[in-house]
């Protein structure tokens, strides 16, 4: 009975590390995304930095959330570094090789060289996961600190996973003002669709 219930607490505690480990990686994913995706901002207030800081500061969660992950040891933490890295070479490589051609008369959120930027610090989280994967030497579970890195691993899945969809479920304004190309232009009070001239 007792190797039983041992046996499902390492389950679970392996279970609930990888799920905190993916839902970082998507973290880095999603806001890589964002903040390597070069939008059309011309025209918007500030350039459209406004979301540039938000994503930057979800970014830096994201890492923070990684970095705690590793110090804790927790199984694939290390992975999730490695695969941190990875997520910005390839969505940074899709998008210098399919930069929009427009860029001479358009103003996009992220050059070129910004992109490159961007990869730059993927090679150098991958590079660092690599060198710390290849270095460090295997070691059994720590069975006394198990339950301390269980508690914590949760409270990291409960606040990635939990703070995303209380954004979700957050009420958006009604969009019911348009001019007739289908730009939204204020936000009214009715519940009727409203077109302007």
């Amino acid at each position: 009975m007792f190797s039983r219930l041992n046996t499902l607490w390492t389950w679970l505690f392996y279970a609930m590390s990888w799920l905190v480990v993916l839902v970082l990686v998507l973290h880095y994913a999603f806001f890589d995304w964002l903040l390597i995706t070069p939008i059309d901002v011309g025209g918007t207030f500030m350039g459209g930095g406004m979301a540039t800081q938000m994503y930057l500061i979800g970014w830096i969660m994201a890492t923070l959330g990684l970095i705690v992950a590793i110090l804790l040891r927790l199984p694939g933490a290390l992975y999730g570094w490695i695969g941190a890295g990875l997520v910005p070479l390839g969505i940074g490589a899709w998008w210098q090789l399919n930069y929009p051609d427009n860029a001479e008369e358009v103003i996009y959120s992220t050059s070129p060289h910004e992109i490159g930027t961007v990869m730059l610090i993927g090679v150098m989280l991958l590079g660092s996961g690599l060198y710390v994967r290849a270095r460090r030497k295997p070691r059994a579970l720590d069975r006394e600190h198990m339950p301390v890195q269980f508690i914590i691993a949760a409270m990291l899945a409960a606040f990635f996973i939990g703070v995303p969809l209380a954004i979700y479920k957050q009420q958006t304004l009604p969009h019911c003002a348009f001019n007739k190309a289908g730009q939204q232009l204020t936000v009214c009070i009715g519940d009727d669709p409203v077109i302007v001239d």
